[in-house]
């Protein structure tokens, strides 16, 4: 492959980037989608589509709806999604398209708050004193009126959350990590990691090494950008790849020693509004791995896999020879392409219904062709013990059990590769359950020594909850759940800080 040179020319890095970017997001325009807004809470699944609260949500208590509070489960989860869906009668064409909305549920002695404010971007400042949609998004169309500079014009904050020294972010795809106050959720405004790189994309899976460091992507077209951050939030370096295709890059994967970066035969082969419309899938391409020395970006070696869609992987590790191996979510094709979710926003799902991913396992030896292995077990958002990625490990967690006749899962599953046992908890078809994390017990150095905790809206209840397993026992049930007096929309990732 064609070989791109670092950036120590930094000029490089936005004549690269930021003028192939700023151009793409002007190509959205025109009229949004119209259709019926949820506005008030209607006690079924619509509650998680419907908007937030223009102010947000002050501090409130959950209460202890079951089981007992862990001891020494103390930290706060932060959690991202869109949250302003809807103007008046008019629905964002897309769900990866509304406001970013942090959440902060707050764990101490026994107690659990939860408070919520948006990202005041500038996207959304425009959006809600027009009282309409004006960006161009992932598939939400714009107002010929709006006026992009650079990507962060169009930035909703909306999909991720990282925490680096301290310091924490509501993470994009295509612009700028947006820095909040990590107990208020103030917006302080967006990050930039060098002065030649404002507005530089900084992809929303960034990947964070046991050790503190960070890795992340920048991704446009063919040119991907590489991270590497310090733990103390400072930019250690920056370089630029060729991925010889327009691919769309949502998440990617790394090992102790590789980055591993997952071509999808979804491939942008023009410039058409929306932005999603733009792509194609050829799955007679495969999908390619770009596997990269981290000490030596230089060295890189391709392997090639069947064609699957992804959006989100769990880990990597290595054998003691070589062979690489890493869980994701695949799909047979893409969903949540052109109008993705349109249906969930505007509250009719028959005959939008999204199909399950497969929770799969990758091998990519030394040399020669990957192989894809599925579990049969269906779900999204899959996450490890954070103390061992890149690291030899057994367990991913992942939301599962998909309900008839309304999106989203019903339970939690947790996979042990080394068995190939699962261990599971199903909720019912009243709940919508979100991502889980890992969060290590105090003392305990094993990954069933962790709690999972997550959240979930529960459509009976009329209210949105937090809940706590034990990693040694989910089949036993939450050993923990706290309930919000009210709902709030659902999101897509968080983090937790102790």
């Amino acid at each position: 492959m064609r070989h791109m040179p670092d950036l120590s020319g930094r000029d490089l890095s936005r004549r690269l980037f930021l003028g192939g970017l700023a151009g793409a997001s002007t190509l959205a325009l025109g009229a949004c989608q119209t259709g019926g807004a949820i506005g008030a809470a209607r006690g079924d699944w619509r509650d998680g589509f419907a908007n937030a609260p223009a102010g947000g949500f002050t501090p409130a208590r959950m209460r202890l709806v079951e089981g007992r509070a862990p001891a020494g489960l103390e930290g706060a989860l932060y959690r991202n999604g869109p949250a302003q869906l809807h103007h008046g009668d008019v629905d964002a064409s897309h769900w990866f398209d509304g406001d970013g909305m942090m959440h902060r549920i707050a764990f101490s002695g026994g107690e659990v708050e939860h408070r919520a404010q948006f990202a005041q971007t500038n996207k959304r400042r425009q959006e809600m004193a027009a009282g309409k949609f004006l960006a161009p998004g992932f598939g939400t169309e714009a107002d010929p009126d709006f006026a992009v500079q650079n990507p962060d014009d169009t930035n909703a904050a909306n999909t991720s959350v990282i925490m680096i020294n301290g310091r924490l972010m509501a993470l994009w795809e295509a612009g700028s990590p947006y820095e909040m106050d990590p107990v208020t959720l103030e917006t302080i405004g967006p990050v930039t990691w060098r002065d030649d790189m404002k507005g530089m994309p900084f992809l929303a899976h960034p990947k964070v090494e046991p050790n503190g460091r960070v890795w992340n992507l920048a991704v446009n077209g063919p040119r991907v950008g590489v991270y590497r951050i310090s733990k103390d939030a400072v930019l250690e370096d920056f370089t630029l790849l060729d991925v010889g295709d327009a691919a769309y890059i949502h998440d990617w994967t790394m090992t102790e020693r590789h980055l591993i970066i997952l071509v999808q035969p979804w491939i942008q082969t023009r410039s058409l509004p929306p932005f999603i419309d733009s792509f194609d899938w050829r799955p007679q391409n495969g999908m390619k791995m770009l596997i990269v020395d981290k000490d030596d970006m230089s060295k890189r070696r391709w392997a090639q896999a069947p064609a699957r869609a992804f959006y989100h992987t769990g880990s990597g590790w290595e054998d003691a020879d070589g062979t690489i191996r890493f869980d994701a979510v695949f799909y047979e094709e893409p969903v949540l392409g052109a109008n993705g979710g349109a249906g969930m926003i505007s509250g009719v799902y028959e005959g939008n219904e999204i199909p399950p991913g497969e929770l799969s396992m990758v091998e990519i030896p030394t040399s020669g062709d990957a192989r894809i292995t599925g579990t049969a077990q269906k779900g999204e958002f899959p996450q490890v013990d954070p103390r061992l990625r890149g690291k030899r490990r057994r367990l991913t967690v992942m939301p599962t059990g998909a309900a008839p006749g309304r999106p989203g899962e019903t339970g939690v599953l947790l996979r042990d590769w080394e068995s190939g046992r699962n261990d599971a908890h199903i909720f019912g078809p009243s709940h919508m359950v979100e991502e889980v994390l890992f969060v290590p017990k105090p003392g305990g150095s094993g990954e069933r020594d962790s709690w999972l905790v997550g959240t979930a809206l529960n459509i009976a209840a009329g209210a949105n909850e937090v809940f706590v397993f034990d990693a040694a026992d989910v089949s036993g049930g939450p050993v923990a759940v706290w309930r919000a007096e009210y709902t709030w929309p659902l999101g897509f990732h968080g983090t937790w800080t102790a």
